[in-house]
């Protein structure tokens, strides 16, 4: 059913439960797995630029890289996990709005199937923005599959 499968994650428990069931659908399929992590410099942007100067404060390329790294360490553990299913992934670093980025690497990849969390890091800006997964369902033009991962009590 399903060739090509791309999986967003930030590193979540939610999105890392996005990463366990894409994992098992490519096994399922034999489809080949492409994660991707959008790190959205954007979202933090206003609080390290001065709106008098657009200057931009020394933090923020602190912030810029700490956000790289995270995206890193998030691809390596989904990377992993779908290894330890015997599987071998594609990783896509990528910056930008995580609601575009996701789109535009399914359509470049030609996935046929997007795995999602159903919530992720994002906290307040989930809020003001709308969700990723949300938007992610409203625009695919694949199945889109959203993962809610059971608490823990």
């Amino acid at each position: 059913m399903f060739s090509i499968i791309l999986v967003a994650t930030d590193g979540s428990s939610e999105s890392m439960g996005a990463v366990r069931a894409a994992a098992e659908e490519a096994l399922r399929h034999n489809a080949s797995l492409h994660t991707i992590c959008v790190t959205n410099p954007g979202a933090v942007q206003s609080m390290f630029v001065s709106p008098q100067t657009d200057a931009i404060n020394v933090n923020y390329e602190l912030v810029t890289e700490f956000l790289a790294e995270e995206a890193k360490k998030a691809l390596e553990e989904a990377e992993k996990e779908a290894e330890s299913l015997g599987l071998s992934v594609t990783p896509h670093p990528v910056w930008g709005d995580p609601r575009e980025e996701i789109l535009r690497c399914a359509e470049e990849i030609g996935a046929d199937c997007i795995f999602v969390g159903s919530t992720g890091k994002t906290g307040i800006e989930e809020l003001l923005l709308g969700s990723v997964s949300s938007s992610v369902v409203t625009h695919a033009r694949v199945n889109t599959m959203v993962i809610r991962v059971e608490e823990k009590e």
